[in-house]
């Protein structure tokens, strides 16, 4: 028995290299950090709403279609392409397409500190 569960091992598939969508340092000149994982999922023509967070957002596009607006513009994530965004840089993400994207979101934020909080769009 052993030695099939050991033929086995061998012969199998090689596991992929994780793919590092960030690597980011977490300043410690604001105080403790906490890093908070959801999942969000945005039906079509759903929106985020402006917002910053007092610290560094990474999120992985796992299915459907993103557009991240900033005061730089605007670009579309599709799955498997991530962003990061800084901390307090107004941002707002909208599902432009027509299925439900679901989105896995990471922050490294400060600790006590709402991790979203509202901001009017800029220019306004």
């Amino acid at each position: 028995m052993l030695a099939s569960i050991i033929l086995a091992a061998a012969t199998a598939a090689p596991v992929p290299a994780p793919v590092t969508h960030a690597a980011l340092d977490v300043p410690q000149d604001h105080g403790p950090q906490v890093v908070i994982v959801q999942s969000r999922e945005f039906p079509a023509g759903a929106e985020a709403g402006w917002h910053v967070h007092p610290g560094t957002e990474t999120a992985v596009v796992i299915s459907g279609e993103m557009q991240m607006i900033t005061a730089g513009g605007v670009r579309r994530y599709g799955p498997g392409e991530s962003f990061t965004m800084p901390r307090g840089t107004p941002h707002n993400g909208i599902n432009a397409g027509s299925e439900t994207a679901r989105v896995v979101i990471t922050l490294v934020v400060d600790k006590g500190a709402p991790p979203r909080q509202p901001v009017a769009a800029p220019g306004r």
